[in-house]
This record gives C-alpha cells, structure tokens and sequence, in this order.
C-alpha cells in the first residue's frame, strides 16, 4: 500500500523544537509562514509542517502567532489532554520583543484598551470589543537612530494586541504597514517583515514542573540589535 503524498514539499531546514514532554510540544515559527492552513490549500501553514514533520496527524496548536511574527509556539500531542493543555496556556506567561519606530516615554508602562477585529486589523472601540492589556518594558532605545527595544508581556491574548498597543502609543513596529504611524520615523533600513518576536514562555507542564523556554534572536533583528546597549533580557 502506497504511503499519502506529503500534503507540502519537504521543508528545507526541520522545525525546531525547544520542548517536548508529555503531551505538550513547543516548536520554533519562522516568520512568514502562517500558522494555519488558508485558503490556499498549496501554501504551506506551520501546523500542518510540524504535523508531518513530527509524523502526529492529532497534533493541535494552542494558540496564534500572525504569518511575520517568530517565535515559540506550543502544541499539544494527544487529543484527549486538549483542555488540560489549555488550561496550562491560559496559566503561562508569554513575552515578547519588538523593536520599535519611537521611543517609549515611560521605563515600564500598560497599555489597555477595548479591541474589535475587522478586516485585515483590529480597531480600539468603546463598546463591543474584548478587554486587551499589555506590560511593557523599554529595554534600550537609540535616540540617534529613534528606534527602540521593549518587551511586551501578554496579560490578555487578543489578535494583534501588541502591533495595535504600540502604535497607539506612536511607537510602531518597525516594519508594521498595517500599524504604522507616520509621525513616528526611525533612520534604520527597513526590515522585510515587522520585527515582534515570541520569545519567552514559562508555564507548569502536567507533572508540575516549572518550564522556562527561550527563543534567541532571528537573524533579521541582528542589524539593529547594535545600536542598542545596556540590555538585560526578561527571565
């Protein structure tokens, strides 16, 4: 009996895999690939890769990143554990990194407001959208350059949350088209993609371990990663 043609052709560099343990898989998203299947059922999606790479056709992803953000993502292996692992997500603490047109005014600062989805991006309502919020933390910044560092702890989880709070604050994502404030000009290249980065997850797996998992740095932030110093990662 013949084997199923691959779904995609084979990728040209594996999936990488920061955690495995249980029924809980963590795995690195490139940027650029969606996370899932769209209406192109020839475009690869990052669920579905890891689903034939890991050769586990029940794998599920836990929760989102958008198509050019990086980053840890975390899936769970057994159907049967779906609300257990939710539950474990819904406990985790997730940060990220982007670095910014503008500098923030403030060292460590919230951002909160209502969010409605819309087509293609989300807007700030006063009635009828989800409860967003977001921790910041200014990192390093540049005036020369007028670009910036944060890190962005998620307190709730909504679609585009972060690009949307930095913009609201006139310190866009560097690269965000869909979020881009003009008033906000950085003197830097501009990046292929806009540059926010998944890149800390802690959470408690099933057998009540503490779990810290970190993601290095993308290649395509290193050339802005010098104009910044003094740095000191979340942990």
């Amino acid at each position: 009996m013949r084997e199923p043609k691959p779904k995609f052709p084979a990728i040209k560099h594996p999936i990488r895999k920061w955690y495995e343990k249980g029924f809980l898989l963590a795995v690195e998203k490139p940027a650029g690939i969606p996370v899932h299947a769209t209406f192109d059922p020839n475009r690869p999606n990052l669920e579905d890769l890891v689903r034939q790479q890991e050769k586990e056709p029940e794998l599920r992803l836990l929760h989102r990143l958008d198509k050019d953000t990086s980053g840890i993502l975390l899936f769970c292996k057994e159907p049967s554990k779906n609300k257990e692992a939710d539950s474990i997500l819904a406990d985790s603490e997730k940060t990220y990194l982007a670095i910014c047109a503008g500098i923030p005014k403030e060292k460590e600062f919230r951002v909160e407001c209502f969010l409605k989805d819309g087509k293609g991006k989300v807007s700030s309502v006063r009635s009828g959208g989800k409860k967003a919020i977001t921790d910041f933390t200014l990192l390093s910044y540049s005036k020369e350059k007028n670009i910036s560092l944060v890190a962005a702890k998620l307190v709730t989880g909504r679609r585009h949350q972060i690009r949307f709070h930095l913009s609201s604050i006139g310190t866009p994502i560097l690269g965000d088209e869909t979020y881009c404030d003009s008033s906000s000009k950085s003197l830097v290249p501009k990046p292929k993609r806009f540059l926010l980065h998944s890149y800390l997850l802690k959470f408690k797996n099933e057998f009540n371990e503490e779990v810290k998992l970190i993601s290095e740095l993308p290649s395509d932030f290193q050339p802005y990663m010098r104009f910044f110093s003094g740095i000191r990662f979340p942990e």
